[in-house]
């Protein structure tokens, strides 16, 4: 079955267009804004700092991680907000597990981060990183479900109709 092409598009306007959707998210988009500074606020320090080639990629990885979260995101936003602007508990799920995706790419990134800057800039041993990764891997979860429980059973005690 052959496909049919809506638009035949030159690779330039292509670019224009991915360049424009970029360009539009960060004008509306506060926190897509704070991931690009504080990105490349890492990516110049790191070009300062004796830091080693695949530790240097790790730290770019990570940046464009979160960015790309982040216009995931916003996408996914703006898609259900077309869909209905009203309270739905589906929309309300799907919006809260793309901004999660953002905050796990975050928090990846901060493990990275304290892995490879903290050794070169406090000289911290990457232990320190590796204990901050459980703590983002077992105890973050953990706490999440916990207060989740805690919130439910909260709001189940005055229901008794």
């Amino acid at each position: 079955m052959e496909r049919k092409k809506t638009k035949n598009r030159s690779l330039i306007e292509s670019f224009r267009h991915a360049s424009e959707g970029i360009a539009e998210a960060l004008q509306s988009e506060k926190n897509l804004r704070i991931h690009f500074i504080v990105g490349m606020v890492v990516i110049v320090l790191s070009l300062f700092l004796d830091i080693p080639r695949e530790e240097g990629l790790w730290l770019i990885f990570a940046v464009f991680s979160v960015i790309g979260a982040e216009l995931i995101n916003t996408l996914v936003e703006g898609f259900t907000d077309l869909y209905s602007t009203e309270k739905n508990p589906m929309i309300k799920f799907v919006k809260d597990v793309a901004a999660g995706i953002v905050l796990w790419y975050t928090l990846f990134s901060v493990v990275v981060g304290v892995i490879v800057l903290g050794k070169a800039i406090f000289g911290w041993h990457e232990l320190v990183g590796k204990i901050l990764a459980i703590v983002v891997l077992v105890i973050f979860p953990c706490t999440i479900v916990w207060e989740a429980v805690n919130r439910n059973g909260r709001s189940n005690k005055g229901d008794d109709s």
